[in-house]
């Protein structure tokens, strides 16, 4: 019986994990980029279609011969603050996204712009004037997807201009 009750005394163990803590520090009258768009894993079928993500909830939704493969997409987000009295939001209207390595047709994305200040509330932007204060800026937008399109990763550059009055 004793060997049965040294056997249940087994020594405790510890585990560590690391985890990595963020802040952004944002100066009068400047613009940080804290998340890229991005539309997701898709799946391309026989007939083409397009996937949106939705600039004011960041909800993703596709239609036509798209499939949506676990929820990885996610919204573009930017931090900004200052201005004196208005500041006016402009930027690209679309992106075009090509694959890593060529070889495969364009696809192309319109984008929507969106905003919230600090007195609170989400709206979406075209060329558009906000109080001054600080600001959280979205970009979604709805990529079209051709039939079959070749696998890989796929990606493009767009703009935020903000301009502080």
């Amino acid at each position: 019986m004793a060997a049965a009750g040294a056997a249940l005394c087994v020594p405790a163990s510890a585990a560590d994990t690391s985890v990595t803590a963020n802040a952004a520090i944002v100066r009068p009258n400047t613009l940080i980029k804290t998340d890229d768009l991005d539309f997701g894993t898709l799946v391309s079928g026989a007939t083409g279609g397009t996937v949106t993500v939705n600039a004011l909830t960041g909800a993703r939704t596709t239609s036509g011969g798209v499939s949506p493969v676990g929820n990885d997409a996610q919204r573009a987000v930017f931090q900004g603050t200052g201005g004196i009295l208005l500041i006016t939001v402009s930027g690209s209207t679309s992106v075009t996204l090509a694959r890593a390595g060529g070889g495969a047709p364009t696809m192309t994305a319109s984008l929507v712009r969106a905003a919230s200040t600090s007195g609170g509330g989400i709206a979406l932007l075209g060329s558009t004037l906000l109080p001054s204060g600080v600001q959280t800026y979205y970009i979604g937008g709805t990529l079209t997807v051709p039939a079959n399109q070749p696998d890989g990763d796929y990606s493009g550059t767009f703009t935020l201009t903000v301009n502080y009055l």
